[in-house]
């Protein structure tokens, strides 16, 4: 009687663990991958439908990994690596990424291999750091080339929530 007693005492925890693990994840400002490779020069990716594109289950980037954001360099200093982002440079633009407030897709962008004989893309995109940009090896800028478009990087929900938090620098 105890051990059931016991059993059904574990297996609340656990699903209580499970329920808090995934609201901690899907909470904040996250960076995810995508589940298949998007690619095209000739794309606007300004405008994608970002409710159609499918994420991976676990972001690149949780929001707690997030220290400060500085809103005039977009600068992340970060609790973690910047090697430690998990998003590939698949082709010669990288791979897609979507960044999340609270899951709700805001824009999407590239983590660019920096590669001198190409112009960065006309998109949001995370560049490699190179020795003499004076990043951290905690750091990473978030850059926007200038398009038409308005820049997505100040979106007021994420200034919103960031200032909340005290994440803004």
């Amino acid at each position: 009687m105890k051990t059931a007693h016991t059993i059904v005492t574990v297996l609340i925890f656990l699903t209580s663990c499970k329920k808090e693990v995934e609201s901690y994840i899907h909470s904040g400002l996250e960076i995810y991958s995508t589940k298949i490779p998007y690619y095209s020069w000739n794309f606007d990716y300004n405008s994608v439908n970002l409710d159609t594109v499918q994420l991976s289950e676990v972001p690149v980037l949780h929001y707690s990994d997030l220290i400060k954001y500085d809103t005039l360099t977009h600068k992340l200093t970060l609790a973690i690596s910047h090697d430690s982002l998990q998003i590939d440079n698949v082709m010669e633009l990288g791979e897609v990424f979507v960044l999340t407030l609270n899951k709700e897709p805001i824009y999407c962008g590239f983590r660019w291999p920096m590669n001198y004989s190409n112009p960065p893309p006309p998109w949001v995109f995370i560049e490699e750091p190179l020795p003499f940009d004076k990043l951290q090896e905690n750091e990473i800028v978030i850059s926007y080339e200038s398009t038409p478009a308005k820049d997505p990087r100040l979106d007021k929900r994420i200034i919103d929530r960031l200032k909340k938090d005290g994440k803004i620098e």
